[in-house]
């Protein structure tokens, strides 16, 4: 095997490991499973990896790059649904769901709630009211993910698509003039 074509068998291992510790976490995904999705022995896989711990490491994504802090509210819905739905076409790292799993296996749950709030929703003010509507965001979020990534749900062309940026950024934008208003 040449090194370019290790190089990318390797990538396309990683690349379906990170899709799928993505969508269902690192307890759910198996050896197998990776090989099978990525066209390889199982045994390749465990070659590139050493065992699922590692492979989980290797695959561990950088986050997507997050919203500027002056990002303006106005248009922020579109803008998460669009940066959502380019994540999923290009099949990078979802983090809402991500965080969802990390958040479910993790050790110190308060830790890990408090991680999540600090990384997602730390731009807005998370007193009183605001709390709430912080929680309703990461709802409308996550669910919007499982949907589009797990479901493979508003799976279609590009007009309706942008139907779908139009209409799930309207609900996210309704939420968020409540975090602000």
């Amino acid at each position: 095997m040449s090194t370019t074509r290790g190089t990318d068998t390797r990538e396309a291992v990683l690349q379906v490991a990170r899709r799928l510790f993505g969508e269902r976490g690192y307890a759910a995904v198996t050896i197998r499973e990776v090989a099978a999705q990525a066209g390889v022995s199982p045994a390749l896989v465990m070659k590139i990896a050493g065992s699922k711990e590692q492979l989980y490491a290797l695959a561990t994504p950088a986050e997507p790059s997050p919203l500027l802090p002056d990002t303006p509210l106005e248009g922020m819905g579109e803008l998460l649904v669009r940066r959502m739905l380019q994540r999923r076409d290009e099949d990078a790292a979802e983090p809402w769901l991500r965080a969802m799993y990390l958040l479910h296996d993790a050790p110190d749950r308060a830790a890990a709630l408090a991680d999540f709030r600090d990384r997602f929703l730390g731009r807005f003010p998370l007193e009183g009211d605001n709390v709430r509507h912080a929680e309703e965001l990461a709802c409308l979020m996550i669910g919007l993910a499982a949907g589009v990534r797990t479901i493979r749900l508003l799976d279609r062309g590009p007009d309706e698509e942008e139907a779908v940026v139009r209409e799930y950024g309207a609900l996210v934008q309704s939420v968020l003039a409540r975090l602000v208003g």
